[in-house]
């Protein structure tokens, strides 16, 4: 069977092609686990099914999540005990993340969201049955009641808040005292994105907004949101901050941004690169 199309090595589908060899995304409650010598070049977070060969006794759990640089891969959820074996290394899931590039970003969210599907939807939401996961697509099956259910995602928006050559960054109560980020916020049901963008932004710092522009999408495994991203402008400067969301928020330049802001690998970051890019262009 040929390989089906993939996006900078990456294909999400949920049907393996019977490659010759695998690659294999190992997990540890949350954690991937790398190769510590990574020689294939083709990203640390893949591991060839060779060099997999001993995490076989700790593996629980095995998902197809389609196709990596041309091979059938997997997710491998793990016992703890599989971080003591030589020649991998535990890492913490948004260390790997700041880091990775888009494809890699895909790949490690995929792993990540359709094992958190699988273990929280365990059991038919209707007569509590067990439910079956699906020979022929990522699917799990109550026989009883014949519901299928399908991995959730939960759509949110994100949005650089622009007034002249500044942006609005905000902290979350749960914070640093030093980190800041865009505002960001879950689209309610019945809402479109941008109704969301207006109502999270006036809810959170009391400000309205307008020219609202689309820049990309992303997603993100805390367990499993789609990330839309915006840069819209404020009608006003003037913040007032709801105190529960959002413990402080502040207008900077973009050349006097905070010392701590998100990587331009995840959505915040590109929002905020876009910012400073543009603003360079227009202020100078």
């Amino acid at each position: 069977m040929l390989a089906p199309l993939q996006l900078n090595g990456f294909y999400a589908g949920s049907k393996p092609i019977g490659s010759s060899n695998k690659w294999i995304v190992a997990v540890i409650d949350g954690d991937l686990l790398i190769a510590s010598d990574n020689s294939a070049g083709v990203g640390s977070i893949a591991i060839d099914i060779d060099q997999a060969e001993s995490l076989k006794f700790f593996r629980e759990r095995s998902i197809c999540i389609g196709q990596w640089q041309d091979r059938d891969c997997e997710v491998w959820e793990l016992i703890p005990e599989a971080a003591a074996i030589d020649g991998f290394t535990r890492v913490e899931l948004r260390s790997v993340l700041a880091k990775s590039q888009d494809a890699e970003f895909s790949l490690i969210c995929r792993a990540l969201q359709l094992l958190d599907w699988q273990v929280k939807h365990k059991y038919c939401g209707s007569c509590g049955q067990p439910n079956v996961v699906s020979e022929t697509e990522h699917a799990l099956q109550c026989h009883s009641c014949d519901i299928q259910q399908y991995p959730r995602i939960s759509p949110c928006v994100i949005v650089a808040v622009i007034k002249d050559d500044k942006c609005l960054f905000a902290r979350h109560p749960n914070w640093p005292e030093n980190r800041f980020s865009t505002l960001a916020g879950f689209i309610e049901a019945g809402e479109s994105a941008e109704q969301a963008l207006h109502r999270e932004v006036f809810e959170e710092v009391g400000i309205e907004i307008e020219n609202i522009r689309y820049v990309g999408s992303q997603a993100w495994p805390y367990p499993g949101q789609l990330m839309l991203g915006y840069m819209a402008e404020a009608k006003t400067d003037v913040i007032k901050i709801d105190g529960v969301e959002i413990a402080e928020a502040n207008w900077h330049r973009y050349d006097q941004l905070p010392d701590v802001i998100a990587p331009p690998t995840i959505m915040a970051g590109r929002l905020i690169e876009q910012f400073v890019m543009e603003s360079k262009a227009k202020y100078g």
